[in-house]
């Protein structure tokens, strides 16, 4: 096969499948191997297909921000549309610009803070679940647990008190595979569309989800009460002459985008942000020292939020170890330069956001866990992106940061969990950056750890 011209060296792999197997074996494994071998900008083979790695700041804004008008979004998230309609996350040109005009008043910080309340009320059962776990020993399954309340919280946020318990209980039935599914396609070469056992129950369960947003959806209009949630906020949602808000079709989509953006990515995080504790005990107890006293015994609030810098220290350098969404891909949409590659339309590029957070240029011991570069202001921020860069940043960012300090706060707070023998080391690279096997926890009370 012959190397896109003028493009940079990398692992040559099988003659066939390209660097496909080994990025099947072990993928951040193989793209660390091959930064280091080739350095921060290297190409790898996807079958037939070539594809520019980014993993250097500057080249990074250059695909995300100075060059994003040039770039559409990559196959594999083209290949969520099934799930996903014409949402944020795979809209593109005039209609992702309308669509962001529209949403983005709603997912400032001020309008976001009204709703801690319904992310505190939804971390109730997950304190109930590990006050049950400290007292009959039982272990728990940190990313269940933390998946099972970032669903609660997002289906909260979104849907306030119009969300039965019915409802909820067929969305954690329904969305947890639809995820799944949705994510095996897009790491899929072929793009099958046989009625498959899988594919059929998909869709089934597609179908099932629509049916309450399209319900929610409806009755929120015939009321005329539009509410303080997400939805309630998108429904009154107006271009800037005062006409032309979302469609109901167009407000299903952006629902189900949330769902993915506000509920795996950030379930994702908890679970890291509680591994790394338990592995460095002695912070875990400074963090917990500093939620108890800022806190006493009443619920977080919003404003509480920004009042545990410890904390927030170890969310940001766990957003940095183990950023949830962990590449970006993009498609050339014309010729176009990045690090001084040429790019002929249709090239793919993907910026890789661990290998960039994990540069030894800009991160001391890049691959330690160090909260305290987020202390002393020491740090780089232009090689940290776990949000991605420019317009197209990921409009929940601040939703997501609120929801992860808040639940942690309140776990904390109550709550340590141990995880035997510094649990999983190794990362399974899907949709998601995940753990390559079960966080099982030890809960105990925080008072007596």
């Amino acid at each position: 096969m012959t190397q896109s011209a003028g493009w940079p060296d990398g692992p040559r792999g099988h003659g066939v499948w390209g660097n496909l197997p080994e990025l099947r074996r072990d993928a951040v494994g193989f793209m660390r191997h091959a930064r280091a071998a080739y350095g921060d900008v290297f190409r790898l083979r996807l079958g037939p297909r070539d594809v520019l790695v980014v993993a250097e700041p500057g080249a990074a804004r250059e695909v995300l921000v100075a060059g994003a008008a040039s770039f559409r979004k990559g196959r594999g998230i083209q290949k969520m549309r099934d799930f996903l309609g014409g949402g944020l996350l795979t809209a593109e040109g005039e209609t992702w610009r309308a669509h962001r005009r529209l949403m983005q008043p709603a997912f400032h910080r001020a309008a976001l803070e009204g709703m801690a309340d319904e992310i505190v009320g939804a971390t109730g059962p997950l304190l109930a679940r590990l006050g049950g776990a400290a007292r009959s020993g039982e272990t728990v399954d940190v990313a269940s647990v933390t998946a099972h309340v970032t669903l609660r919280a997002v289906a909260a946020v979104l849907f306030g008190a119009a969300l039965r318990d019915e409802d909820l209980r067929a969305v954690e039935r329904e969305l947890p595979p639809l995820l799944a599914s949705t994510a095996a396609r897009v790491r899929s070469v072929v793009d099958w569309r046989l009625p498959t056992p899988s594919l059929l129950r998909e869709r089934a369960a597609a179908r099932a989800l629509d049916e309450i947003v399209h319900r929610i959806i409806r009755e929120r209009r015939a009321s005329g009460a539009e509410g303080n949630d997400l939805l309630g906020m998108l429904l009154a949602a107006r271009d800037e002459e005062g006409g032309g808000g979302l469609s109901d079709a167009e407000l299903r989509d952006e629902v189900m985008t949330l769902f993915l953006a506000g509920h795996e990515t950030t379930a994702t995080l908890l679970t890291y942000l509680f591994l790394n504790l338990s592995r460095h005990p002695e912070l875990r107890e400074r963090v917990q020292a500093e939620v108890r006293g800022a806190l006493g015994d009443r619920p977080p609030t919003a404003a509480d939020a920004r009042s545990f810098p410890l904390l927030n220290a170890c969310i940001q350098e766990t957003l940095r170890l183990y950023p949830p969404a962990w590449l970006v891909p993009r498609q050339a949409t014309q010729p176009v330069t990045v690090a001084g590659v040429p790019l002929e339309e249709g090239a793919n590029v993907s910026v890789n956001i661990f290998l960039l957070q994990r540069n030894a240029r800009f991160w001391p011991g890049p691959d330690a866990f160090r909260p305290e570069r987020w202390l002393n202001q020491t740090r780089t921020p232009e090689a940290f992106m776990p949000f991605g860069a420019g317009a197209r940043m990921c409009i929940g960012n601040h939703l997501a940061l609120m929801e992860a300090v808040l639940i942690s706060a309140l776990v904390l707070r109550s709550y340590t969990l141990d995880v035997p023998d510094g649990g999983p080391t190794g990362l399974v690279a899907g949709v998601t950056l995940k753990p390559d096997g079960v966080v099982g926890a030890r809960v105990s009370s925080a008072a007596s750890a």
